[in-house]
């Protein structure tokens, strides 16, 4: 018999792992071949995976100033397969500031990455911490497609102090060489004691930033002996509109001007025409700055010992001459829309100047004429930021355009009123006339269901129109050029929703957008973190409201620059104290409400249409200027004119909404004034200047129902609400800086180049305002009285020793007296085309007029006015100091001609005597000409 034996399944198994394991454990101890060997070597080193990576660098070598638009550099590469995703940023922790949650803002940009690529972006993102001179860290996160981080990296960003300048300089690097700015580092800043230096960040083709907000960081930027052809396009736009927009600009001619100058002919106040050489000891101080013979100054050596290779130029009309040697312009400086632009035909960075000590002289003097008051905030409080604003006054103004956003409360009392008569008296009469019982249930049913649906399609039709949005933009136009006007315009869209959830407003173009809400709080006050994604785009910038609360207003604003066809045309004369002339509108499209602006003056133009020309006769006022600070601000004035009792804004029609276009435009005008919450735009950066009030007693509360703070005083005072200093003729807000007039008006249609926003792609505007501001020019002719408002005056020099000097607030200068310390200011007058003006008064007066007391800590000493500064003006038959005192805030000169320069200039020194204890409080005094003009 034969038997057959099988193994059991579960042996079979055993065995067969069994060899499997030793098979396995013979392939990792004896690999079969060098190879494979190396293969699994191989393995065991770490490979970066496959994808996309990226490095990140913020600001400028990682400093910015708090509150601006800052360039952050992304470097992608991608050695995986292709990806499409997302650059983002959340600057939460900047917005939100120190311990509170507020708001989240996240900036993003959509990126293609092939295999294989390298790409840099840079995405502009407006940080504002709210505290300078600290350092903060953010984080740039690299998303795929489903907006999951593929990888992140953080970034260190250093706000700049308070009291700090910061300068860009363009400058030809070559390996091992620096630029021969040692003398302009050295600079003694007034505000050094409390910190301020000179910061001076090199700038390239690589890392000039492509629009003029960036450019906002920099206090100055000096191009020197750079290929300025290097630049793009889009970069050589950005700095002539940063100019345009208030930016301080020093260029530098020398041996190599023809690279360096060439491309910005536009922007020069100089024509270059070719070099020639400086014998040696010229004179190389102008006059009025530093250590430049003043009453109060000792004269130094302002002259080097050897020749000096200079560029020469011939000036540019409107232009001044500030240094010059014989007929050869060394230092021009030129108005360009509100900025300044400074011309040097020497280069300080060059030899015979990069050694000498005086070069340092010649840096601060240009810094002071370029800056001026900024030299002396030495207060957090004060220092104006072209970026952080209060935009309350806006977002008031767009909530108060939209219709009432709820049924009418005779819609819902007539609703209410015809269910309870159906039911009641209608609902008897029927069944008493009809005798029939059985149609007082037929008629509760259907009373019931009507009355049902009408409330249910009522409410669908609320909800079908909930989502409305309204506009307000402003477009500051530069002087019309051959190719038209440079535009800056800023658009501020309200977007009010009466229910919750997500909405994506979409703004076409390319615009720096952001969002109004408190950047301290949540929308209205609210503490609730708000997330608002703002995503750039090839066709516009989409923003993403999450999270919108029922019942609520969000508002953006978005910003941009660019060029138009036309514009606004002037020629306008002050002949016999009588403004005439005529403007003509070069635009494609009409304006309405048209004002013309000049000081503390309007006439209203009416309609201008496009391609029209009016007619202008304005009669100048021939008072002297006064003291005091009361006068009403010029939208005030225009809103009395229509009947309107000032200061009107949104709360004045605020139970009568919608206003009608005429109360839309004058709050409009108040807002913009400063006079309903701030603005981005007064005072070209600084503070906006409002209605001031004199406080009597200890406390006094905000003007407004959304202002609740209680400010405390130690004694009666005159405070400004807008943090402003004094109202001067050449202070209003609605009027354009550096401009001798301005036109406002209002566009008759949307303008080209403008589209709509759309709120989940629809066109939902209930309302849209288009304000229009363009600068005139005004020359003179006959028997004149020129008022201050037509005459601009600059800091020019500051002497400050342990803080003798300083700002109290803008506008309010505070000088402290009785010690040995110096303190000295002077001011620079120039008349436009005031060359041949025969002047026969000066008259100056401050209109601050000791009317103001410091709100905090009270100043050793008792306030003092302006008459306790030894005032002196400069000769200049005599090329010397004459000595004046004001009297109760006013001085006047007769037999003025002596004072007024050749080309229209008068200076102005006021300085302590040290013969009174206390400490002087003045804010720069107003000038007034008499005299014949050519």
């Amino acid at each position: 018999m034969t038997i057959h034996l099988r193994p059991h399944p579960g042996t079979t198994m055993r065995i067969f792992s069994s060899i499997c394991l030793a098979f396995a454990l013979t392939l990792l101890l004896f690999p079969l071949s060098a190879s494979a060997h190396s293969i699994y070597q191989s393995s065991l080193l770490t490979t970066p995976a496959a994808g996309p990576t990226m490095q990140v660098q913020a600001g400028f070598s990682s400093r910015y100033r708090d509150g601006n638009w800052t360039p952050v550099q992304v470097a992608l590469s991608n050695n995986g397969p292709d990806f499409n995703g997302k650059v983002s940023i959340d600057t939460s922790s900047f917005f939100s500031g120190t311990g509170n949650s507020g708001s989240t803002y996240i900036y993003q940009q959509a990126v293609s990455l092939p295999n294989g690529s390298q790409k840099q972006v840079t995405l502009y993102v407006p940080f504002t911490f709210g505290t300078a001179g600290t350092t903060q860290n953010i984080t740039v996160d690299l998303l795929d497609a489903n907006n999951q981080p593929v990888t992140t990296q953080s970034a260190a960003l250093r706000a700049l102090g308070s009291s700090d300048i910061f300068v860009g300089f363009l400058f030809d690097q070559t390996p091992g060489q620096t630029p021969g700015l040692g003398t302009l580092t050295n600079i003694t800043l007034p505000t050094q004691s409390q910190g301020g230096s000179i910061q001076v960040e090199p700038l390239s083709a690589g890392t000039m930033p492509k629009i003029a907000a960036a450019l906002k960081n920099f206090d100055v930027i000096i191009i020197d002996n750079f290929t300025t052809s290097s630049l793009s396009q889009d970069q050589l736009a950005a700095l002539q509109n940063w100019v345009q927009q208030g930016g301080k600009l020093i260029v530098v001619g020398g041996p190599e001007w023809q690279h360096t100058l060439a491309p910005l002919a536009s922007l020069l106040p100089v024509t270059p025409t070719g070099t020639a050489t400086l014998p040696a000891g010229t004179h190389l101080f102008p006059l009025g700055g530093p250590t430049k013979s003043g009453p109060n100054q000792d004269n130094v050596a302002d002259s080097v010992s050897s020749p000096i290779t200079i560029s020469t130029a011939t000036v540019n009309p409107q232009s001044t001459v500030v240094l010059a040697s014989g007929k050869t312009p060394l230092i021009v400086q030129g108005a360009q829309g509100q900025g300044q632009v400074s011309y040097l035909a020497f280069d300080p960075s060059l030899d015979p100047l990069a050694s000498w000590s005086g070069t340092t002289t010649i840096w601060q003097g240009l810094l002071t004429r370029m800056l001026g008051n900024q030299l002396l905030y030495a207060n957090t409080a004060i220092n104006p930021t072209p970026f952080v604003q209060n935009f309350g006054g806006m977002e008031t103004l767009l909530q108060s355009l939209f219709p009432s956003a709820i049924p009418s409360t005779w819609v819902i009392l007539a609703l209410l009123l015809g269910y309870v008569v159906i039911l009641g008296p209608i609902r008897l009469f029927i069944v008493k006339r009809f005798k029939n019982r059985s149609w007082s249930w037929r008629i509760v049913l259907s009373t019931i269901v009507v009355f049902s649906l009408l409330s249910y399609g009522l409410a669908l039709q609320q909800k079908g129109s909930s989502i409305l949005s309204s506009s307000i933009s402003v477009i500051q136009l530069s002087r019309p050029g051959t190719t038209g006007s440079l535009a800056h315009t800023a658009t501020y869209v309200g977007v009010f929703v009466p229910n919750n959830g997500d909405f994506q407003v979409h703004i076409p173009g390319n615009n720096l957008v952001q969002s109004t809400e408190d950047q301290q709080f949540g929308p209205q006050g609210s503490l609730s973190p708000q997330r608002t994604t703002i995503t750039s785009t090839q066709d516009g910038t989409d923003v993403d409201l999450q999270g919108v609360d029922i019942w609520t207003l969000r508002s953006v604003v978005s910003r941009r620059d660019h060029q138009v066809s036309g514009g606004i045309v002037s020629h306008l004369a002050i002949q016999n104290n009588t403004l005439v002339g005529t403007v003509t509108n070069t635009l494609s499209y009409g304006l309405s409400d048209v004002y013309l602006l000049m000081g503390n003056q309007f006439l209203s133009v009416g309609h201008l249409g496009a391609g029209e020309s009016r007619s202008v006769n304005l009669t100048i006022a021939n008072n002297p200027p006064a003291t005091g600070t009361t006068q009403l601000s010029l939208a005030d004035q225009i809103a009395s004119s229509r009947g309107l009792n000032p200061p009107y804004g949104p709360y004045s029609y605020y139970n009568n909404s919608p206003p009608n276009e005429l109360q839309r435009r004058m709050a409009m005008l108040s807002t913009l004034g400063g006079e309903v919450g701030g603005y981005a735009y007064c005072g070209n950066g600084g503070p906006c200047f409002q209605r001031p009030i004199v406080i009597r007693g200890t406390t006094a509360k905000g003007l407004l129902p959304s202002q609740a703070i209680t400010y405390t005083y130690s004694s009666s005072s005159t405070f400004f609400f807008s943090g402003g200093g004094p109202r001067l003729a050449t202070d209003d807000p609605l009027l354009l800086p550096g401009a001798s007039a301005t036109l406002i008006g209002w566009a008759d249609r949307l303008p080209d180049g403008e589209s709509n926003a759309t709120v989940n792609g629809n066109y939902t505007s209930t309302s849209q305002e288009v304000l229009v501001q363009a600068p005139l020019d005004v020359t003179f002719s006959g028997n004149v009285n020129i008022p201050s408002s037509l005459i601009t005056g600059n800091v020019i020099d500051i002497q400050s020793q342990n803080n003798t000097l300083q700002m109290s607030i803008p506008g309010v200068y505070q000088m402290t007296t009785g010690n040995p310390n110096t303190g000295s200011i002077t001011f620079e007058y120039a008349l436009s085309g005031g060359s041949g003006l025969h002047a026969s008064t000066i008259s100056l007066v401050d209109p601050l007029n000791g009317n103001f007391n410091p709100v905090g800590p009270a100043p050793s000493g008792q306030p003092l006015t302006i008459d306790h500064l030894q005032a002196s003006l400069y000769n200049w038959h005599t090329g010397k100091w004459d000595a004046f005192t004001f009297n109760q805030s006013a001085l006047s000169v007769n037999n003025a001609q002596p004072y007024v320069g050749p080309d229209g200039r008068i200076f102005l020194q006021l300085a302590n005597q040290n013969d009174t204890q206390g400490t002087i409080f003045f804010s720069k005094p107003q000038i007034q000409l008499q005299g014949m003009a050519p």
